[in-house]
């Protein structure tokens, strides 16, 4: 698969040579197609460091209780720069924000709310893993959470795989049975709403967790309930104060992989750092998503492996999901086109 270059401003839709792009929180959604999303990211993650892409570290900020969180990127094969950004507190409430720019003109394409974006990358990321993690006949998932992201991740698990039926369980009994309805429309296929975490996963081919558990409630996904053959999603914990899952998750499963490098993944995720803690040697030994989709190191080899993908994010998805996004948005003729910001100064 190959991201495409982002086309010229020029080039119609709902934005000019000259201007740019603002998408709000409801018009990156109704600019949203998950199977493009998934592909994009593929393309873009599948680009090895180096000469084509220039992946920082993100810059983590922090005083009197608000953060503030910046992650950048240099994607030449899509023909774009950018970042991402999101401060506030989880007292207050979260902004997030994508700025998107052409990197031969310099021109700022687009700025999107990237809320949901962020879901949606998300769900990209762990449909990229479903693909090339899971089993080929996989027909069942058990979903943990009934938040925006388990929407996206069940969607993009929907979108590379033959999904016929899913299992949710949430906390809040009308969380879940609103969630089933919901996504049962949405994906047409059978959601059902269960009673406890383990009958949500018991029995199912993907596992997809995707919680707000916490520092100091239960972990939402225990390793002891894991069945051979299973794929687990677990994007919840990417803070060293959240827990997802425990670590007999990662200790029981056959192949790990993480989204980014092991030292990251280790740094910010509490789910990771308590397996650290544990054995810090198979941790620094996780590869990544990029690894895998290069075959530089091996996935799934039986039918009855466990595999665990694990996602904390980085720009390079949240700047292909947004480059998918904003070229749906032009076809769509949606979003408020200004006058271009930040002008070019010559030297």
């Amino acid at each position: 698969m190959e991201l495409h270059q982002v086309q010229s401003p020029g080039g119609g839709g709902a934005a000019s040579e000259g201007t740019t792009l603002l998408l709000s929180d409801d018009e990156v959604r109704r600019s949203c197609d998950m199977a493009a999303i998934v592909d994009a990211v593929e393309a873009a993650l599948g680009e090895a460091p180096g000469p084509q892409l220039a992946l920082p570290p993100r810059s983590n900020l922090a005083v009197e209780g608000t953060f503030f969180k910046v992650m950048p990127a240099i994607m030449p094969k899509a023909g774009v720069l950018g970042l991402k950004m999101f401060h506030g507190s989880f007292e207050r409430g979260v902004r997030y924000l994508v700025v998107l720019c052409d990197i031969g003109t310099g021109a700022v394409l687009a700025m999107l709310d990237a809320d949901y974006l962020t879901a949606a990358r998300t769900g990209a990321t762990s449909g990229v893993a479903t693909r090339h993690l899971a089993r080929e006949d996989a027909t069942t998932v058990g979903v943990l959470g009934a938040g925006v992201e388990a929407e996206t991740n069940l969607a993009a698990v929907a979108a590379v795989r033959s999904i016929e039926r899913a299992e949710v369980f949430s906390p809040r009994p009308f969380r879940r049975e609103a969630f089933a309805e919901r996504m049962g429309a949405a994906l047409d296929i059978e959601v059902v709403p269960v009673d406890t975490a383990q009958a949500a996963i018991a029995g199912t081919d993907v596992v997809v967790a995707a919680t707000h558990t916490g520092a100091d409630g239960p972990v939402a996904l225990r390793g002891e309930w894991i069945e051979p053959g299973q794929h687990i999603v677990s994007i919840g914990s990417t803070m060293p104060s959240r827990r997802e899952v425990d670590v007999p998750a990662f200790t029981r499963a056959d192949a790990v992989v993480f989204d980014v490098g092991a030292d990251v993944v280790a740094a910010e995720s509490g789910d990771v750092i308590a397996w650290r803690e544990l054995d810090a040697q198979a941790v620094s030994a996780v590869p990544t998503l990029t690894e895998l989709l290069r075959a530089e190191v091996p996935g799934r080899r039986r039918a009855d492996d466990i595999t665990v993908f694990k996602s904390i994010g980085a720009a390079t998805q949240d700047l292909a999901a947004a480059v998918a996004v904003y070229e749906r948005a032009r076809a769509l003729k949606t979003g408020t086109p200004v006058r271009s910001v930040a002008d070019l100064k010559t030297f």
